[in-house]
């Protein structure tokens, strides 16, 4: 075994680059939450800009621009996100698919970090 391979890491494991265990353990089990007029939805898709929730009973309805908030824990801490959606479709088989503008720099880097610790990036 050469002294590069022990620093560069080389030596590893088999399955030990999924991190330690407490990373583990902080890894988010589903995505964040949506809050929509005081109702809490867990959407069935997220992606940085869009989400789906279903079923949705609320009362948007399509092309129509909404507040919501984005609630989540990230590293111990609460962190809630004031956004400006737009519905794209409201059906009741496809339920509630809406585009949302990017937060605040600062919240927006946090639900990046959410989002890649949720997926196991």
């Amino acid at each position: 075994m050469s002294w590069l391979s022990i620093f560069g890491g080389g030596n590893k494991a088999p399955g030990s680059s999924k991190g330690s265990p407490s990373q583990q353990k902080d890894r988010p089990a589903g995505p964040p939450t949506v809050v929509i007029d005081r109702h809490e939805y867990v959407p069935e898709e997220f992606a940085l800009g869009s989400f789906r929730i279903r079923p949705y009973d609320g009362d948007l309805i399509a092309k129509q621009v909404f507040d919501f908030r984005l609630v989540f824990e990230i590293a111990g801490e609460a962190v809630d996100v004031s956004c400006r959606g737009l519905v794209v479709k409201m059906d009741e088989q496809v339920g509630l698919v809406a585009r949302y503008q990017q937060p605040q720099p600062y919240y927006e880097r946090r639900l990046i970090d959410y989002l890649k610790a949720w997926k196991g990036l």
